[in-house]
């Protein structure tokens, strides 16, 4: 049985709040999200004692979850990928303690996805480096989850997480899914 669109976001919502900073219903750069959750990760290196830091950076994870109740179209895909492109400019700040910035754009369809759609989530690729990586870097991955049939389509950074948002669980029995990329 297939989850809900509701029941798909209130389980990403609870698997998100135990490493995340979860908001919902939020209003980022003028586009109403199901999800806003984001996590800063802090990495330090130290010589002969904790208090004596060689270095330190940090690493941010954005997550912005939009859900739609219909089938969707190249025009919302196209939209949402350019609207993960304007949000770098809000979300990442470029510094010598930043190293790296990923946005996760995840969109969450009940009816699924036309093929126009897919393929521009495919194609869709955003990547950047501040001052020849001195600064840091910004990689965007986007992915669509087809609820209806239990699809995850995505880019190519988008790759890297496809697990986490499966259907079916790893420990066991015959559960498939079916993961486009």
């Amino acid at each position: 049985m297939q989850p809900s669109l509701k029941h798909y976001l209130e389980e990403l919502e609870t698997r998100y709040q135990a490493h995340y900073n979860v908001e919902t219903n939020k209003v980022i750069t003028g586009k109403q999200l199901d999800i806003y959750a984001i996590s800063v990760i802090e990495h330090f290196r130290h010589i002969l004692t904790k208090k004596i830091q060689i270095d330190r950076y940090q690493e941010r994870e954005n997550i912005l979850v939009k859900g739609f109740d219909q089938f969707v179209q190249n025009e919302e895909t196209k939209d949402f990928s350019q609207f993960l492109t304007a949000t770098t400019r809000d979300l990442v700040s470029p510094s010598f303690d930043i190293m790296s910035h990923t946005i996760n754009g995840i969109m969450v369809s009940s009816q699924g996805f036309s093929e126009e759609a897919i393929e521009i989530a495919r194609k869709y690729r955003y990547s950047r480096i501040y001052c020849l990586g001195i600064k840091g870097w910004c990689d965007i991955r986007l992915l669509l989850i087809d609820i209806k049939k239990n699809c995850i389509y995505c880019n190519p950074k988008g790759k890297e997480i496809l697990e986490v948002y499966s259907f079916a669980k790893k420990t066991g029995g015959d559960k498939k899914i079916s993961i486009k990329q």
